[in-house]
């Protein structure tokens, strides 16, 4: 019977052994099953993130900007349609289409939504491809002119053109939504994971009391705890080696090591060490030293190891315990392998770091913007408190009032390369077609330059070449000044002191029905590689962070240059070598106009005669160079006695000069006496222009005294004597006339309802216009406005300025309702928008609701004087 109850036992024991061992197998299985499923859904996830949204995403983009491209070239031919412009821009197509294709496979291989999209996007490029194939033919005819390719590509290709995007949006509209159910998907998995990882928690944390408590029942206790440590030991993914102070020997292996470390578990038995084989030196060195150390019981360590069946590293968590029992040690060393968790550990790291990246980028922008923005503001504010403190002194306020203008200026041109940028990326910018004179513009740009290289110590010149009589242009002077003043101002900020920046002006032989001018800038500054180069253009983006910290700039600049190029129909070009300076190469097309706002030309020059006056040699010959290049005879003179000597003995020969150019500071006598004795000499029959390298304005008065019709400031450009020689030869003496004199009375008896809620912006704008000769009443906002105006009678007003942005009720508003008002003037008074609001779409509601015209602030109260003069006149 006792037997029997052994034997019973014996079975119960077995029994109870094996439901325990094969409920936590089940239930370890069952978590590991979960955990892989999770991991390879979320690694799967990830992967798909990567491939396909993000990928298919970017690939999107780069098809819209190729379909931009494409719409670019193809409308070259609306301007040009020779055969070599004709081969040009089959040969730039054909380069499109290359990387139209390839996108269209990428896209193709990782697009993950129905096929008929991709069919969809690949028919529309298929179409533009042989509708532009056709385009080329049909430019290429005799027959075909400008307007009537024109006409071919608006009704051939624009609705191909719209076509493709809209289904390259379609794509795009699905990637995203793709996206956003891969978050989704993502989040419920992490979700659903943890409520089954804490099930089977518990489940196996039960599953443990139960198991121990029936082993305590259990005679074999110690047996079926080294079982179930082996049974464990060989089915997780770590290995187990347990040892003494014997030299290589381990006392324990666990069978999993083959399966972690690659090496078989009876090799480590018998000699350890092999392990430290698949580790580096300096690895293995340290874990022996920390492992043994006195220090230490216990070791953490992350390593990386060399596993013998596979060819890349594995990452294996390394723990180590020693314990200790009266003089006995034993160690402990377990080894697992996370080299997935370290990859997606990486993955996610780098993710991180590529936000970290796009955020500092994004911090770095607004910091050089916050430090260029507080340049200027803190001159303005500067200089206002030196005239506050000035009041007395008129120079001293002038001077500051000059400043604070050109800070403005400044503050204005920061503002508006953001604005810009905005506008380009979004389509929005308009071009002037407006008549300019190419001398008069360059005479005004170089006006500008020049002081600003001269303030860093930099030699600055200009040179215009193969211009004929005839230089008045239809093109838009303000983009063409915006492009040159970027191209120069880096150029001038770029170069140290001491070195050279040059601007030369070309005039190309004609190109159809445009003549094309060439713009260079060049300078002798720090230049750049050719990484720099690649990025030049990018927007936000300069050659590294230490040229924004040490010249300042948004970044901006040169990505607006090339986008006004390619507006204005050019192209740009730049060479440029570290340490050896930077050539821009910029050619603009522009049209002939038929008005010509030069009232003289260089035929009429040429019968000039005129003497240069300076100490300086070098200053004379070159004076002399750029007037013969005007084809005009010219003589120079070393000092103001030979001046006066040669003017008196030419007027006795018959032969008096026309012009005189006499430098100011000369020895033995200055310029100012030297025209006074030829005023005696000669009388008022001769101008004369003084030459300064200084500041003229205080001895304007004395020199104007003496004789003095005009001035010019050195250094001397063709283009400003140009300029000098047209103005004094047609009797424009007053080329200095003070700012007093610059004020007219354009408004002169205009009365003006002017609407604005900014007490500071209703001053300046009310002093403004009254300067201008008008009258001005005033309203807080809309409401007010709309109310002053219909209790006036009709034609009491002129014409309202609107402000847009009011209380109580906005400008666009007030201005429909005063249309709506039943009186004889409410559709016809001129309604002005004066606004902030500066987007083309702003401009488009103001018109909408029912206003004339629009100008932006700040004022220009000459542009609002002229709209003004417009709109009342018509």
């Amino acid at each position: 019977m006792k037997k029997l109850n052994v034997t019973q036992e014996d079975a119960m024991i077995k029994k109870t052994t094996w439901i325990g061992m094969v409920s936590l197998l089940i239930l370890l299985s069952l978590f590991l099953l979960v955990t892989i499923f999770s991991t390879s859904k979320l690694t799967s996830q990830v992967k798909l993130i990567a491939e396909h949204p993000f990928t298919v995403n970017g690939d999107i983009s780069d098809v819209k900007t190729n379909l931009a491209l494409m719409r670019l070239r193809a409308e070259r031919l609306q301007s040009y349609n020779q055969p070599e412009d004709v081969a040009k821009v089959k040969e730039a197509l054909d380069e499109i289409y290359v990387s139209m294709e390839a996108l269209l496979d990428e896209i193709d291989d990782l697009y993950l939504g129905p096929d008929d999209d991709m069919d969809a996007l690949r028919l529309s490029f298929h179409e533009i491809r042989n509708a532009q194939e056709d385009l080329l033919a049909f430019a290429a005819l005799p027959s075909s002119t400008t307007d009537v390719i024109a006409a071919y590509e608006e009704e051939q290709l624009y609705h191909l053109y719209e076509k493709l995007e809209q289904n390259a949006q379609h794509i795009l509209s699905y990637v995203r939504n793709t996206q956003q159910n891969i978050f989704t998907s993502a989040d419920h998995l992490g979700k659903s994971s943890l409520v089954w990882s804490i099930i089977i928690l518990i489940a196996v944390t039960l599953g443990l009391f139960f198991f121990q408590y029936a082993i305590r029942k259990m005679s074999l206790r110690l047996y079926e705890k080294n079982r179930q440590f082996e049974l464990l030991s060989d089915t997780v993914d770590e290995a187990f080696l347990i040892f003494g102070n014997d030299p290589g020997r381990c006392d324990f292996v666990s069978g999993s090591a083959e399966r972690v470390l690659g090496l078989p578990a009876g090799s480590l038995k018998e000699d350890r060490l092999l392990i430290y084989q698949h580790m580096n030196a300096a690895t293995a060195e340290q874990i022996h030293n920390e492992l043994y150390s006195d220090a230490k019981t216990s070791l953490d360590t992350m390593i990386e190891y060399q596993h013998p069946q596979y060819p890349e590293p594995r990452w294996l968590q390394l723990h180590s315990y020693r314990i200790t029992e009266n003089t006995d040690t034993k160690y402990i060393l377990t080894m697992t392998d996370c080299t997935e968790e370290r990859r997606s550990a990486q993955a996610l790291q780098d993710a991180l770091v590529s936000a970290q990246n796009a955020n500092n980028a994004k911090r770095d922008f607004l910091s050089r913007m916050s430090h260029e923005i507080r340049t200027p503001m803190n001159a303005i504010i500067g200089m206002v408190t030196i005239a506050a403190a000035s009041i007395n002194n008129r120079s001293r306020v002038e001077d500051c009032l000059d400043k604070i203008g050109y800070s403005s200026k400044h503050l204005l041109m920061l503002i508006n390369d953001v604005l810009d940028m905005s506008r380009i990326d979004s389509n929005r910018v308009k071009l002037n077609k407006e008549p300019f004179e190419l001398y008069q513009f360059l005479n005004n740009f170089v006006s500008v330059v020049y002081p600003q290289a001269s303030s860093k110590g930099l030699n600055f010149s200009e040179k215009s070449i193969g211009f004929s009589e005839h230089t008045t242009y239809l093109g838009d002077s303000l983009r063409l000044n915006q492009i040159l003043l970027n191209l120069t101002s880096n150029a001038i900020k770029f170069t140290p002191r001491g070195g050279t920046v040059r601007l030369e002006v070309f005039h190309l032989p004609p190109r159809g029905n445009n003549s094309w001018i060439r713009f260079v800038v060049s300078d002798t500054g720090i230049g750049m590689n050719e990484d720099a180069l690649e990025r030049l253009y990018t927007p936000f983006e300069q050659a590294d962070a230490s040229i924004s910290q040490k010249y300042g700039g948004t970044g901006l600049g040169m990505s607006i240059t090339q986008n006004l190029v390619s507006l204005m129909g050019g192209f740009i070009d730049v060479k440029s070598k570290p340490d050896e300076g930077t050539t821009f190469t910029v050619e603009l097309p522009f049209e002939h106009s038929d008005v010509d706002l030069q009232p003289y030309h260089e035929g009429v020059l040429e019968s000039l005669k005129v003497l240069v006056a300076d100490d300086e040699q070098d200053i004379c010959e070159h004076t002399t160079l750029l007037l013969e290049r005007l084809k005009i005879q010219a003589e120079w003179v070393l000092n103001g006695i030979e001046a006066v000597e040669k003017v008196a003995a030419a007027q006795e020969e018959g032969h008096a000069f026309d012009v005189c150019f006499i430098d100011w500071k000369m020895p033995d006598i200055d310029g100012l006496e030297t025209t006074r004795r030829i005023r005696a000499k000669v009388g008022r029959d001769t101008p004369i222009i003084i030459i300064s390298a200084y500041d003229w304005s205080d001895i304007e008065e004395e020199a104007r005294a003496a004789g003095a019709d005009a001035f010019i400031t050195k250094p001397l450009f063709q283009s400003s004597l140009y300029n000098a020689l047209v103005s004094v030869t047609n009797g424009a003496f007053g080329m200095s006339r003070s700012k007093e004199e610059n004020t007219g009375n354009s408004l002169q008896g205009m009365r003006l309802l002017l609407a604005e809620d900014n007490e500071l912006n209703m001053e300046i704008a009310v002093t403004l216009l009254e300067m201008n000769g008008a009258k001005v009443e005033s309203a807080a906002n809309g409401q007010e406005a709309l109310e002053r105006f219909s209790k006036t009678e009709p034609g009491y007003f002129d014409a309202i300025l609107m402000d847009v942005q009011m209380p109580v009720m906005d400008g666009c508003e007030a201005a429909r309702q005063i249309r709506a008002c039943r009186r004889r003037d409410a559709g016809s008074i001129p309604i002005i928008a004066t606004t902030a609001n500066a987007f083309q779409e702003d401009v488009s509601a103001v018109l909408a609701a029912g206003m004339d015209a629009h100008i932006s602030k700040p004022l220009d109260i000459k542009q609002l004087c002229k709209i003004l003069s417009q709109v009342h006149s018509g």
